[in-house]
C-alpha cells in the first residue's frame, strides 16, 4: 500500500509540474503573438501611404492632346527670300614675309646697340701660387765644398750611400744615411739618423745633436773629426 501511495504522489507531482509547463509556454505564446501585432500596427502607422494614380484620368489628357496634334494643320516652311547674294567667304589676311622680317628685325635690338657698363664686367685673374722659401745650405769644406742646396718642406737625407740619400757625401767616415734635412712644424730642423759619428752644429766639442732646430748661420758639422761642414741661410 506504501508504494502504491508513493507512486500516485509521483505521477500528481509529474503532472502538476506539467500544468505548469503548458500554462507557461502558452502564456509566452501570446505575449509574443501580442508584442508582434503591436510592432505591424506601429510600422504601418510610421510608414507613410503611397500615392494612388487614377490611370484612367491621367490617360485621358495624352489622348486629347494626340488628338489636336492630329487635327492641326501642317505648314510648310520656306526659307526667306533675299533681295541680295550673300557675300562670299574670303579667308584672313595673313601679313607678308617681308612684313615679318621687319618686324623681327625692330623688335631685337641689335647687340652692338648695347650701351656698355663697366660695372658689369667681370675680370678673371689667374690665382698665384706663392712658394714659401726655407733657405739654403752651403758646405764650406768636405768634397761637396762650395755646392749649395736647396732645404725643401719634405726634407731630404744627407748620407755616402747614393740609394739612401738625397745629398751624397762621398766619404767613409759619413754614415750611409747621416742625417736628415727638412720643414716640421714650420721650422727647419735637422735629425741624426743615429750615425756613428754623430752630428755637431757650430763646435764639434759640444754634445751630439740628436734632433734640433736650425737657425740661420748656423753650422751643422758631421763627424766628430769634422768631415765635411755646411752653413745654413735663410
Amino acid at each position: 500500500m506504501d508504494s502504491d501511495s508513493t507512486i500516485w504522489v509521483i505521477i500528481g507531482v509529474v503532472l502538476l509540474l506539467l500544468f505548469f509547463v503548458v500554462v507557461i509556454v502558452g502564456v509566452g505564446l501570446t505575449i509574443f503573438f501580442v508584442s508582434r501585432k503591436r510592432k505591424k500596427a506601429q510600422l504601418a502607422a510610421a510608414s507613410p501611404q503611397a500615392p494612388v494614380f487614377d490611370v484612367a484620368a491621367s490617360a485621358a489628357p495624352e489622348i486629347a492632346q494626340a488628338d489636336v496634334m492630329a487635327e492641326a494643320p501642317v505648314l510648310e516652311s520656306t526659307p526667306p527670300a533675299f533681295d541680295y547674294a550673300p557675300a562670299a567667304f574670303e579667308p584672313p589676311l595673313t601679313p607678308e614675309p617681308s612684313a615679318l622680317e621687319a618686324s623681327s628685325d625692330q623688335s631685337v635690338p641689335d647687340s652692338g646697340s648695347l650701351d656698355f657698363d663697366p660695372s658689369r664686367t667681370v675680370a678673371i685673374t689667374r690665382e698665384k701660387t706663392v712658394t714659401i722659401s726655407y733657405g739654403t745650405i752651403k758646405f764650406t769644406s768636405g768634397v761637396l765644398a762650395g755646392q749649395e742646396f736647396e732645404v725643401k718642406p719634405e726634407g731630404a737625407y744627407i748620407g755616402r750611400e747614393p740609394s739612401l740619400s738625397q745629398i751624397v757625401v762621398a766619404d767613409p767616415r759619413i754614415s750611409k744615411r747621416h742625417l736628415w734635412i727638412g720643414v716640421r712644424d714650420g721650422l727647419v730642423k735637422i735629425v741624426d739618423q743615429e750615425s756613428r759619428n754623430g752630428t755637431f752644429i757650430n763646435d764639434p766639442r759640444s754634445n751630439r745633436v740628436t734632433e734640433a732646430s736650425l737657425n740661420s748661420g748656423d753650422t751643422v758639422i758631421l763627424g766628430e773629426s769634422d768631415v765635411a761642414r755646411f752653413e745654413y741661410q735663410m
